[in-house]
């Protein structure tokens, strides 16, 4: 990145060079937000084969007479895997509708923050890029190529910030492998 170039359009275009370092800042929220929110759906990432072994496993058992579900309750694997663990041990002997239904709701429940995170930033990429669309029809594109405010950078945030939604809609399905597991556990996938 030429900076010579970026301090040189920062001077000289006063309150547009003003509004630049806003676009750098702006780039700079939109950058941690999105590696916050990859970091913690990281956290959410369970070994799932791991885990429906271990829960078909112990459901098994526990149909043989030993109680090894208290075991299922000490494993960790992840967040929001776990709460659908305990969820389903505290009522496993209620009607089987009636756990489908809160368990599907806690999927729900547990991946709302994250596509609420993930819509706020798709939001301020909207408003970032209006506010370059207008820097750019006020000092042209030019000047901000190969700058550290360059809104080529935007177009490859928003790029990682679709790979973060494929990985929410595949963590979506990873817990309603659990559910299935949980609630059906003799039954193959």
């Amino acid at each position: 990145m030429d900076l010579s170039r970026f301090f040189d359009l920062v001077g000289n275009y006063g309150w547009q060079g003003m509004a630049v370092w806003g676009v750098i800042l702006a780039h700079a929220i939109l950058w941690v937000g999105i590696l916050r929110l990859q970091l913690s759906l990281i956290r959410e990432n369970a070994p799932w084969n791991e885990c429906v072994g271990k829960i078909r496993s112990a459901h098994l058992r526990h149909i043989g007479g030993s109680g090894e579900m208290e075991t299922l309750k000490g494993q960790n694997y992840a967040p929001l895997v776990d709460r659908l663990i305990h969820l389903h041990l505290e009522d496993h002997e209620g009607d089987i509708f009636v756990r489908w239904f809160l368990l599907k709701w806690k999927i729900k429940e547990g991946l709302r923050p994250y596509w609420i995170r993930w819509g706020h930033l798709v939001i301020g990429f909207g408003v970032v890029q209006w506010f370059m669309y207008g820097l750019r029809l006020d000092i042209g594109i030019e000047p901000l190529k190969r700058t550290p405010s360059d809104p080529r950078l935007l177009w490859v945030w928003l790029g990682y910030a679709m790979v973060i939604a494929w990985q929410l809609v595949r963590l979506q399905g990873n817990l309603e492998r659990i559910q299935r597991v949980l609630l059906v556990p003799e039954r193959d996938e």
